[in-house]
């Protein structure tokens, strides 16, 4: 029997007529798998997932990198997230040194260093001002030089001189979807706090905003973020204190909470290690610090 012979014209055309029918048959497959995958990833992110990874019904969210790409489905570890500002929510640096030199300036008094300024940068603004002027944070001119920084210190902000850290407007905005509760605590005063979650536009999602001087004690003792976490509603197990300093991952632990340690502030991870449950040099590793994927929850 003669074969036939098809020619290459002939064979390239019944090739793609082949292709075209396979994707039209195999496509509604994928749609209809896709479906159902994503029905089931919805369904699985509902469940509670243990004590360390808390999660109400609803509360599973997308977490995103600090380029914007997502993540895989994940939940938040806490109810509540509780932030320091300077060096940790907002980058204050320029704004702190410079009218901190204004105010030793005008008072007779040498000016510091950028070093210096993030070294004195642990204590509360009287006793830094005081560890500034002389070496001895409880020097007597302290409260007086620190009266007159908090005076110009508010009037200074802006979004300009004390905007969110790269990333972090999404970090909260992730937070705040999955109903994670926000509140900021400082060693400065209260009006600064308030002031610089207002020119962020944060008012709404920090519902808890406080300074040292509205608090019982002051940063390293755990009074503040004790009456932080019973103004928002919440156990202290249920937090975590995210901050740029020693002082704050001790404040935390002492308090009962996470201490999670951010390195891109007054102090470097090493510092931060010996105080800090956690320490975390990028917005991604932070992500990672307060999202966890349903399947490695335990």
């Amino acid at each position: 029997m003669t074969s036939a012979v098809i020619s290459p014209k002939t064979r390239s055309a019944a090739t793609r007529r082949w292709r075209h029918n396979a994707t039209l048959g195999v496509r509604p497959f994928l749609v209809l798998a896709t479906a159902v995958l994503g029905g089931l990833s919805r369904k699985f992110s509902l469940f509670t997932v243990g004590p360390s990874c808390r999660v109400e019904p609803g509360a599973a969210s997308m977490a995103a990198s600090a380029d914007g790409t997502e993540h895989a489905l994940s939940i938040p570890c806490y109810r509540g997230v509780l932030w320091d500002v300077d060096g940790t929510l907002v980058e204050s640096t320029r704004l702190a040194f410079e009218a901190t030199n204004a105010v030793l300036k005008k008072g007779g008094c040498k000016e510091v260093t950028e070093s210096e300024y993030k070294v004195g940068s642990r204590y509360t603004t009287p006793r830094r001002f005081g560890f500034h002027v002389s070496g001895n944070a409880d020097d007597p001119a302290g409260p007086v030089l620190a009266q007159e920084f908090d005076s110009l210190y508010v009037t200074q902000v802006s979004t300009a001189t004390v905007p969110l850290f790269p990333g972090l407007k999404r970090v909260l905005e992730e937070l705040e979807s999955t109903g994670c509760h926000l509140g900021a605590l400082s060693n400065a005063c209260s009006d600064y706090v308030r002031a610089v979650v207002a020119v962020n536009g944060l008012n709404a999602s920090f519902t808890c905003q406080r300074g040292a001087d509205e608090v019982p004690a002051a940063k390293p003792e755990p009074a503040g973020l004790l009456q932080c976490c019973a103004e928002l509603g919440l156990e202290v197990a249920e937090c975590a204190y995210i901050g740029d300093a020693p002082t704050d991952g001790r404040a935390a632990r002492q308090a009962g909470m996470r201490a999670i340690g951010v390195a891109w502030g007054s102090s470097a991870a090493s510092t931060l290690e010996a105080e800090c449950d956690e320490v975390v040099e990028t917005v991604d590793q932070l992500l990672a610090a307060l999202f966890r994927d349903p399947s490695e929850a335990t």
